[in-house]
């Protein structure tokens, strides 16, 4: 949570994500949830799956945005805040299916290193779209780029919907952000962008 992230873009695609899964399986608020919970340990199938969202972090607004998420009452969508250890932090990121990030530059210059984080980890991302950010997110093959709250709920529709078999695009972006992650090494990033500049200046 910084001031170069907006989280209710986060919270409304969540609401939106929320409804449309409603309306898509029919389903209705007066729905017992237990009846719910049964079925998916049953080994029934839905469409689409539950999430949840664990956001890390011990940002100023951190309790404005718990309350906000407790007003949503949201059916299909959880979320955690916690704040994590750093040797805890790339565990989480291994466990995770997407990771989103809504960094935007405010110089439109420097890169977001959770995104670096999630690709070391092989996680596919959902990013905020900005000036560079494609340096680092690549369309289609590592993540995704959204401008606003709908286009985030779109992406997250299409990329669980069939989950955890049927997400062929989700998986693809996986293996992509594995890639990724295992050739954008410190030293290798180092020598082939760092060292020639400065070689130059030395030079």
């Amino acid at each position: 949570r910084t001031p170069d992230e907006d989280f209710s873009i986060l919270l409304e695609a969540a609401l939106m994500y929320d409804r449309r899964v409603a309306a898509t399986l029919g389903e209705e608020d007066s729905m017992d949830e237990g009846q719910l919970w049964i079925d998916i340990k049953n080994g029934k199938q839905f469409d689409y799956p539950r999430l949840l969202f664990v956001i890390t972090g011990k940002g100023p607004d951190r309790k404005k945005y718990e309350e906000q998420i407790k007003r949503l009452k949201l059916r299909r969508v959880a979320f955690r805040t916690m704040w994590l250890a750093s040797e805890d932090y790339p565990l989480l990121l291994g466990s995770a299916d997407l990771g989103v990030s809504l960094h935007t530059s405010s110089s439109g210059l420097d890169l977001p290193m959770k995104v670096v984080d999630m690709f070391g980890c092989g996680l596919p991302v959902c990013a905020a779209s900005f000036s560079c950010i494609e340096e680092l997110v690549k369309v289609n093959r590592n993540g995704l780029l959204f401008s606003t709250s709908s286009e985030l709920a779109d992406e997250l529709m299409m990329l669980f919907k069939g989950f955890p078999e049927e997400c062929v695009t989700l998986k693809s972006l996986k293996d992509g952000a594995l890639s990724t992650g295992s050739s954008s090494k410190w030293s290798a990033e180092w020598g082939t962008n760092a060292l020639p500049l400065v070689n130059q200046v030395i030079g």
